[in-house]
């Protein structure tokens, strides 16, 4: 293995800075959380089971992503944290403006005149707006140095 390897940040004095005190039991309360309200949701909300187990098994994902990215933080989980923060808030809002754009000038009318590709060159904007959405994030991560907030690697 080579020793300049950015898979595992080290703080400044060559180590892996150690978890706090309250890091297990966080971990401990967030999966009894997550049990917990799948019983509660089953029990006193009468939600079908199927949906609920559907429910807990994203839950279950997005929670091991999440301990994921604490517990083994590298540059390429990083950057693509910051590419899909520059797709999902980003790229949303520019659609947003894309949607007001074409409300309040008419646009729209014009491109879905293009009888059998309108609905299609309206995805294709949507898309390319995404897309730019991502290419921002990437620039906001490498200003950063691909560094989350409130990190402490």
């Amino acid at each position: 293995m080579s020793g300049n390897n950015d898979e595992n940040l080290p703080n400044e004095n060559g180590q892996k800075p150690s978890k706090p005190k309250w890091w297990k039991p966080f971990w401990i309360l967030m999966a009894i959380s997550m049990v917990g309200s799948g019983v509660f949701t089953y029990f006193f909300l009468q939600r079908e089971f199927i949906r609920i187990i559907i429910y807990e098994i994203i839950f279950s994902l997005a929670l091991g992503g999440a301990y994921y990215f604490r517990v083994r933080p590298s540059k390429k989980v990083n950057k693509a944290v910051y590419i899909l923060v520059g797709i999902t808030p980003i790229g949303f809002g520019l659609s947003i403006l894309y949607a007001i754009f074409c409300g309040i000038t008419g646009f729209a009318k014009f491109i879905m005149s293009f009888e059998p590709l309108g609905p299609w060159l309206h995805l294709g904007i949507i898309i390319v707006l995404f897309t730019i959405g991502g290419f921002i994030g990437n620039w906001i991560g490498k200003k950063r140095d691909y560094r989350l907030p409130l990190s402490p690697f």
